[in-house]
């Protein structure tokens, strides 16, 4: 729950007539009876102002009367409270849930979604009356989205500045930026449980905005490790591709857009939100060379430092993830391309590593220290393969030369 600088923690306003309100929908979309109308009466009691004087059950002099005219006449003296006081306690509520994010502990409170379908029940009982409510509600959300689309659009993360994160990803922002698209989802769900078409409209742009972002960002980060090799390049796509999981969830959201709002392309314009996810994943596939390259020349024997090795292990293993995990009926074809290749070119650096290894041991005068480096690199690269599920010819042979190896080591050193 947020908290106020120096004071407790805020409340979660309308608890009790979020719950109440929920009973209250139920009641009056069942059978109306004098004993239905005791229920309502009796749940409407404790948040009746003082200057509204008690209601008396108008049904029980009219058995025998048509459903509309007994629920009409059970909201006639019950309106005055349902406007006053439940109305407006609900829109504290559902804003105080879906725009602060508030939550609360308390045993028996009905969801979000529960307490909008009720809020706007009760509207459409009151044949429109206090529609108001709805509106502030749906105002308050569309405002919100579209600030947080603009803040996150703007980078306006805390802690991060030009200067110590040149690619615009710290670590754990793509984890953040998906984050931020699940709530546009909940906002989603709660404009369409209201009946907001126009500014549901909004908010879909808004989420389609910020998914393109996010790509671009990725996309970013990939392509700057490869022109720029340096430790902060490698950090901004470390930490892309440590956030796989939030990366898999921006693609997703990004393929379920394409899907729901198809544009036409021709030889001009290609739409949006594809250009963001194939500009994303053009941007893997250069990043592939790169760390290919990179691994080779260490697998081969070349000075690498071996933390800056395992990090390059660690996106190869991150980039095949992402593609064996995106699983989408509008999944691009260059994935199965790329997984593809990833998992040829591991195989082919793994064969790569065992020769070099055995190369090393072989050769005279003795390298011990150099064969012990390529060893232990040889052990990770059979790490990869096993992580990428690659557990066939070529991994058995790699773990062959590593026994070898080691006994051999092992024995020289003795």
């Amino acid at each position: 729950m947020p908290m106020r600088s120096g004071r407790a923690p805020v409340p979660l306003r309308g608890a009790r007539e979020a719950r109440d309100a929920v009973t209250l929908a139920r009641l009056l979309r069942g059978t109306i009876t004098p004993l239905r109308g005791d229920e309502v009466l009796a749940l409407l009691e404790p948040h009746r102002p003082r200057l509204v004087p008690k209601p008396v059950n108008p049904l029980a002099a009219m058995l025998g009367q048509p459903q509309g005219r007994l629920l009409e006449a059970l909201l006639r003296p019950t309106a005055p409270i349902i406007l006053d006081v439940l109305l407006p306690r609900l829109r504290d509520h559902l804003i105080d849930r879906v725009v602060h994010n508030k939550g609360t502990a308390e045993d028996g409170l009905p969801g979000a979604l529960e307490v909008a379908t009720a809020l706007r029940a009760l509207v459409a009982l009151l044949r429109g009356a206090g529609r108001g409510a709805v509106l502030s509600v749906v105002s308050a959300i569309e405002a919100d989205a579209r600030a947080d689309a603009d803040r996150l659009v703007r980078g306006e993360a805390p802690g991060a500045t030009a200067e110590d994160d040149p690619a615009g990803v710290t670590a754990g922002a793509m984890d953040g930026l998906a984050h931020a698209l699940l709530r546009f989802e909940a906002r989603r769900l709660m404009l369409e449980t209201l009946g907001a078409t126009v500014a549901l409209r909004d908010v879909v742009y808004q989420s389609r905005r910020l998914t393109r972002h996010a790509l671009r960002r990725a996309a970013e980060a990939m392509d700057g490790f490869g022109a720029d090799r340096g430790i902060k390049a490698l950090h901004a796509s470390l930490a892309t591709l440590a956030s796989v999981d939030g990366l898999l969830v921006v693609a997703m959201r990004n393929l379920d857009d394409q899907e729901e709002h198809r544009e036409e392309a021709n030889a001009f314009v290609e739409p949006a939100d594809r250009k963001a996810m194939n500009d994303c994943l053009s941007a893997a596939w250069r990043l592939s060379d790169t760390l290919f390259d990179l691994v080779g020349k260490a697998a081969n024997g070349g000075d690498l430092d071996e933390l800056l090795f395992e990090a390059l292990l660690r996106q190869l293993r991150s980039l095949h993830q992402f593609c064996t995990d995106l699983d989408h009926a509008g999944r691009p074809a260059v994935l199965d391309t790329l997984e593809r290749r990833l998992a040829e070119r591991s195989r082919a650096l793994a064969g790569i590593a065992g020769e070099r290894l055995v190369g090393i041991l072989l050769a005279r005068p003795a390298d011990p220290a150099k064969a012990r480096r390529l060893l232990a690199r040889g052990q990770s690269l059979a790490q990869l393969l096993y992580d990428m599920g690659q557990d066939g010819d070529e991994l058995e042979a790699l773990a062959l030369r590593l026994v070898i190896a080691r006994d051999a080591l092992n024995h020289a050193a003795a």
